[in-house]
């Protein structure tokens, strides 16, 4: 059964409706998602108010709580929303174009490509910042301006970019930075190798590598000399060996985050590895 993927910002404004270039979407909902398929059409600030978050893009996953906001280049991604013991999720979403935040590069150019040289910064998809005062002032004030003029979400995007610049560059100069020229095979590599540690099934690393499952069946091979389903289950459960063995993590903390719907398939996977079940592995010295 094909998943739902939400095109955004144009699910919450409406196909029919044209995408300012910076628009500000108060959200809210008393329901956790898991994993939704969400291709990201601009940029994007998510403001955490309440609950929990998690955005999984090609090179890695972060998981957000209240102390942190996030910056979400335009892509595909799958993003998760927990609900807080209150009973709701809420975030303040401002998106933005391509436009606007190039029109911030030239005016701040000299002083971005600096700190980019300087620290040999590496362009990133989702980047992290910390919350202070400022920003929680700040985060509040944007209720205010939901659904006003364009022209004042653009002042107040600028007015957030030039505070990241100056309190949290080098975090916020990688929005600026290059790439490393690799090969598509060395980027099909990374996806892969960055969410060995997770939960994400098959389809769904094909989907972060924008391929149909069948082309990133064929492509997994030539490129790792065995099919996916074998490859992924072995290093989830060398992973999984480590973490019992010198984190002396649970089995039930294990196996939910590497992707097992139950303690029973986890085990049995482990021993078809290793050869015992994952306790008798743990206690073996």
């Amino acid at each position: 059964m094909m998943m739902r993927e939400f095109n955004i910002p144009q699910y919450f404004r409406g196909e029919e409706k044209e995408i300012p270039s910076a628009y500000i979407f108060p959200y809210r909902v008393e329901k956790s998602t898991d994993k939704n398929r969400v291709v990201l059409t601009t940029h994007m600030f998510s403001f955490l108010k309440e609950g929990n978050k998690e955005i999984v893009m090609g090179d890695g996953t972060i998981k957000l709580n209240k102390s942190e906001f996030v910056l979400i280049t335009a892509g595909k991604c799958f993003m998760s929303e927990k609900i807080s013991d209150k009973g709701s999720y809420s975030t303040t979403l401002f998106f933005f174009d391509n436009d606007l935040l190039q029109s911030f590069f030239e005016i701040q150019k000299v002083h971005v490509q600096q700190t980019i040289k300087k620290n040999k910064l590496t362009q990133k998809e989702v980047l992290l910042f910390k919350n202070d005062d400022f920003t929680r002032s700040y985060i509040q004030s944007l209720n205010y301006i939901a659904n006003k003029s364009e022209e004042l979400a653009r002042l107040k995007l600028h007015e957030i970019m030039l505070y990241l610049l100056e309190t949290q560059p080098l975090e916020f100069c990688c929005l600026f930075a290059e790439r490393p020229k690799t090969s598509e095979e060395i980027k099909f590599k990374n996806i892969i190798t960055s969410h060995i540690d997770s939960n994400l099934s098959i389809s769904e690393l094909a989907y972060l590598c924008n391929v149909s499952l069948s082309t990133f069946k064929r492509k997994f091979t030539a490129v790792f000399n065995d099919s996916p389903t074998s490859w992924i289950r072995q290093k989830r459960m060398e992973h999984a060996a480590f973490l019992l063995k010198y984190n002396k993590e649970r089995v039930s903390d294990i196996y939910l985050r590497l992707g097992y719907e139950n303690h029973s398939s986890f085990s049995q996977s482990f021993k078809s590895i290793f050869g015992v079940s994952p306790k008798e592995y743990q206690l073996h010295d």
